[in-house]
């Protein structure tokens, strides 16, 4: 009987890990690690979907007698994946469109400030909401050093990245102190940080807005002014 591969992530099909449909049935094409009553269970292209697999790159070499280091996986993950079902497809979205939906995916951005002697300071911080794909809002303290260096100066950088996909973006904070967005945009787990709640003097947003990105996604790079 031929051997069958996980269109996905090319995984050899054997019992035990065959994925499902959405009528139960099991599938023809997908692992169960990748496709679950008839969704993937990753929201991921496929750049994505190799850094994902890489990670595994020890349990594979366990359980086949391989000897592959990350980097030989990984050229072997490049040269296989074009071919398997899921990826042979094209995106057809376009980049920034891409980059919106990285955007989304990610929970943490790394958002930095330039100081008075013009040295930036790079600080990874909670996404709390996004619009597009160069709009970020994150929460931070009033008598923090990054807003005192955003008083002195508003240019800033920006990065996201998700799985080897990255955007790094420069443009422009703005910091928000008024009433009605700050209790708006208040979230419970705050509290950690702004004991005083919503009302909480200290408390400040941080809207980022870039004018200018970087974008490597899915093996595609491009520079644009948005």
């Amino acid at each position: 009987m031929e051997q069958k591969f996980c269109q996905s992530c090319g995984m050899p099909l054997v019992e035990g890990n065959i994925g499902t449909n959405s009528d139960g049935s099991r599938s023809e094409d997908y692992c169960g690690y990748c496709y679950q009553n008839g969704d993937f269970t990753l929201d991921v292209n496929m750049n994505q979907m190799i850094e994902f697999c890489l990670q595994f790159t020890d349990q594979v070499n366990k359980e086949t007698g391989w000897n592959l280091t990350s980097q030989q996986a990984k050229t072997q993950m490049q040269k296989i994946f074009p071919t398997l079902k899921r990826w042979k497809e094209k995106d057809e979205r376009s980049l920034t469109e891409k980059a919106t939906h990285l955007l989304s995916q990610c929970k943490e951005v790394t958002l930095a400030s330039v100081n008075a002697d013009g040295f930036p300071r790079p600080v990874p911080l909670d996404k709390i909401h996004s619009l597009g794909c160069n709009e970020v809002w994150v929460v931070t303290g009033a008598d923090t050093e990054k807003v005192a260096d955003f008083r002195f100066n508003p240019k800033a950088g920006l990065s996201y990245s998700f799985y080897g996909d990255s955007v790094a973006l420069r443009g422009t904070v703005e910091i928000i102190t008024d009433d009605e967005t700050r209790k708006r945009m208040w979230q419970e787990y705050f509290i950690n940080y702004i004991p005083g709640g919503p009302t909480d003097p200290n408390y400040v947003l941080v809207r980022f807005i870039g004018s200018e990105a970087t974008i490597w996604i899915n093996q595609e790079f491009a520079r644009i002014t948005i």
